[in-house]
């Protein structure tokens, strides 16, 4: 990290002052596959056009941007992607990508430059495939491959529900195979908080998901192929229940949306839409943004890094065996501020 952004670093973590350090930019909501447990599959009506995005990116770089996360969506997809990536590149910024793999191999001249690359695996080939259509489980192999293979960082990720539970030991033999790590976390009822959408069918009820989770932490045990961190295995214990943590959304952390609304964490309700760099510019709409977290806060990274910014070294030892008690409880919502 540069001797600047350990200053601006330094400064959000006393408190003083907030700077976006790292951004997750939602490029479009365009995607190629219409998984059956995801909220994005079709483009917004009002996303950015290409001189907008470069023109609000220019404006976070300059605020202190160093690391941006491209999401969707699918951000393959988006026919401005090379010229965005490549606009970055030259800025010096740290350029990370959540992909479905497929368009990896058509796109590797843009992927080359990304600092890691993210793929979501459901499982194995045929739970894989169950979910996102057929053919996409090699899809996302073969895209995976030719990252790795290309230098860039890979990691796999994998949200835990019903269509998958059974088939964990399946899966990380698969990630052992292909030489890569994957990352867990539960399957929650919408990528944001206070959505109408219903994801319960894919959700698991508190004790099947506990099991699943004891699992993996048996499978870390044994398997470099598990990437979680204990801090979020330790975590995703108290699973639906809110539990409290260390929170940087808003301190050095901000979600973009394809429209050019401004969020203080990926999670939130997109129901107010209140920060928009189009129309308040990036330094302002950072600066009205909320700084606080909730008990909510289920993605694996995100989780990790909270303890992380919190300075909580006491998650980072294994955990202790769980107790053989029952984990079912009664899931309560704390307010998103």
């Amino acid at each position: 990290m540069q001797a600047a952004s350990i200053v601006r670093l330094a400064a959000a973590r006393a408190g003083v002052r907030p700077v976006p350090l790292s951004l997750g930019f939602e490029l479009t909501h365009l995607c190629n596959l219409a998984c059956r447990y995801c909220d994005r599959h079709t483009p917004l009506p009002n996303e950015m056009t290409r001189a907008q995005v470069l023109r609000v990116l220019a404006e976070f770089y300059v605020l202190g941007t160093r690391h941006v996360s491209l999401d969707g969506g699918e951000p393959l997809a988006h026919r401005d992607i090379d010229e965005i990536v490549g606009f970055l590149c030259a800025l010096g910024v740290r350029v990370y990508m959540n992909t479905n793999g497929i368009l990896i191999p058509k796109k590797l001249g843009t992927v080359r430059r990304l600092a890691k690359v993210k793929i979501s695996l459901d499982g194995p080939p045929e739970r894989h495939d169950a979910m996102r259509g057929a053919g996409s489980f090699e899809k996302a192999v073969r895209g995976a491959v030719a990252a790795r293979d290309a230098g860039v960082s890979v990691e796999l990720t994998c949200v835990v529900g019903t269509h998958n539970a059974d088939h964990l030991d399946a899966l990380v033999a698969w990630v052992e195979h292909l030489g890569l790590s994957i990352v867990f976390q539960p399957a929650r009822n919408s990528l944001f908080l206070d959505s109408e959408r219903d994801g319960s069918s894919f959700q698991l009820d508190p004790d099947r998901l506990q099991s699943a989770f004891a699992r993996i932490e048996q499978l870390k045990q044994k398997s470099a192929a598990v990437g979680n961190r204990w801090s979020s295995l330790r975590h995703f214990r108290h699973f639906p229940e809110d539990k409290t943590l260390p929170c940087a959304a808003g301190w050095i952390n901000a979600t973009l949306d394809p429209e050019g609304n401004l969020f203080h964490c990926a999670l939130v309700s997109r129901s107010e839409k209140r920060h928009n760099v189009l129309e308040l510019g990036a330094r302002e709409a950072f600066a009205r943004l909320t700084r606080g977290g909730c008990g909510q806060c289920w993605c694996a990274r995100v989780v990790e890094e909270n303890y992380a910014w919190g300075g909580r070294l006491d998650t980072l030892a294994p955990a202790r065996p769980r107790s053989s008690e029952g984990s079912g409880r009664r899931h309560r919502h704390l307010p998103i501020l």
